[in-house]
């Protein structure tokens, strides 16, 4: 089997909501922060709560797009059927097949059928959790093309180094468009990854501070699709260290033996075009 690799990519996807409509949005939801039981028990005043900080980060996610291609022969007789009662064998391609009783009564031949199948997946996953998630409404944004994760840390963004590989997506995408088949001989067998793309979006962390309650919440905005939730878990900080791309783009033959263990593979790595996307000035 062969598992061709196209090109990988890192983009920044554009915001949608600039930091001032972010800071208006935030605005306007500082009751709504406190939760439903606080806006309707305790009633507080849109001047009773403050905004005391605001910090933008950069989360991410993987993409990938992938396609098989599998290419086959199998032995396959045929039996047609010969109604005619008088019809005692047929002359076929300079063959003469004669009238049998399998089944219903007609002739039985001999095929190779030559098979030619093609799936296709496109995946999203979490770049924190490496969980599968429905990130197409990000991918509709405009992209920005960046050589590593350090040109947005050296514009003084936070950026959340992502916890999951290349090799984690690959490991979920291979078997999605691994098959079985009968086949007498094998033509092709072929995997193509076509990109495989880290992601990085801008979320703004809103705190919120309830003084004459003591109370402190927080708040996400997303930059892209303008949502907001409330923080779940703890804030997480920019990690000190910054990630290689050789490090983020982990994939290699060996590697690639490891999610198909007794398949003999011969991995091919490619160059796509890439996709959507801009280069950075």
């Amino acid at each position: 089997m062969e598992v061709n690799l196209g090109e990988t990519q890192i983009v920044e996807l554009q915001a949608t909501y600039s930091s001032e409509q972010i800071q208006g949005m935030a605005h306007s939801k500082r009751i709504d922060a406190f939760g439903q039981v606080a806006k309707l028990l305790q009633r507080p005043k849109p001047e009773d709560i403050e905004m005391v900080t605001t910090q933008k980060q950069y989360e991410s996610f993987w993409s990938v797009s992938a396609t098989a291609h599998y290419t086959y022969e199998r032995k396959r007789v045929y039996h047609v059927d010969v109604p005619a009662m008088e019809v005692q064998s047929v002359l076929f391609h300079d063959r003469e097949y004669p009238v049998t009783y399998n089944r219903t009564r007609g002739i039985d031949i001999d095929t190779v059928e030559r098979c030619d199948e093609t799936i296709h997946r496109d995946l999203t996953l979490d770049g924190r959790s490496g969980e599968v998630g429905d990130f197409k409404r990000y991918l509709a944004a405009p992209q920005m093309m960046l050589p590593d994760i350090a040109t947005l840390q050296r514009l003084g963004a936070d950026v959340i180094v992502p916890d999951v590989r290349s090799s984690f997506v690959i490991r979920h995408v291979i078997p999605m468009l691994m098959k079985t088949y009968q086949a007498d001989k094998v033509l092709r067998e072929a995997i193509n990854i076509e990109s495989i793309v880290l992601c990085f979006h801008a979320i703004y962390a809103v705190e919120y501070s309830w003084a004459a309650k003591q109370k402190r919440q927080m708040l996400i905005f997303d930059a892209v699709t303008g949502v907001s939730k409330p923080l779940v878990g703890e804030m997480r900080t920019r990690s000190a260290r910054v990630l290689a791309n050789d490090t983020l783009f982990d994939i290699s033959s060996d590697a690639i033996g490891t999610f198909l263990p007794g398949v003999d593979m011969s991995i091919q790595l490619g160059r796509l075009a890439p996709r959507n996307a801009v280069s950075m000035p």
